[in-house]
């Protein structure tokens, strides 16, 4: 059954971010002294996103529209399919282009405080994540 996949693949996507917040709940300089806390960070802030994105296509798919190729174009259309907020997707986008980052490895690693913070700035926004597809969900039926 659909929903208790994405519940799921919700609930694997709070355990990342509990993870995630323990690790960014230090100081920077605490955080940064472990190399295990930054790739721990980085490898849970990616599982996120593409938590999201297997959300993003599974639900777009239900909904019989076509599966985006990207992971911004996967937020756009649950934007456009009025499942996720419109003032949100900026951040969303944002989100993505940092995953790309870290998972290409853009010489990074040379400034982990943008990713701390930025980190920081991001759970929120899937923390709203969970709760607007979970609306759906149990809106929806499905």
């Amino acid at each position: 059954m659909l929903n208790n996949l994405l519940f799921k693949k919700l609930e694997q996507m709070q355990g990342l971010l509990k993870e995630l917040k323990e690790l960014t709940d230090i100081s920077y300089q605490e955080f940064k002294s472990k190399f295990t806390n930054i790739r721990s960070a980085e490898r849970d802030f990616q599982l996120i996103i593409e938590l999201a994105s297997d959300i993003n296509a599974q639900t777009v798919s239900d909904m019989g529209a076509q599966i985006p190729d990207t992971y911004r174009e996967s937020f756009k259309k649950m934007v456009e399919l009025k499942v996720l907020d419109e003032k949100s997707l900026p951040q969303f986008i944002k989100s993505s282009t940092l995953r790309n980052i870290l998972i290409h490895e853009y010489d990074f690693d040379e400034d982990n405080f943008i990713f701390y913070n930025s980190v920081k700035e991001f759970m929120p926004l899937y923390e709203e994540y969970i709760s607007s597809i979970q609306r759906y969900i149990s809106s929806k039926k499905i």
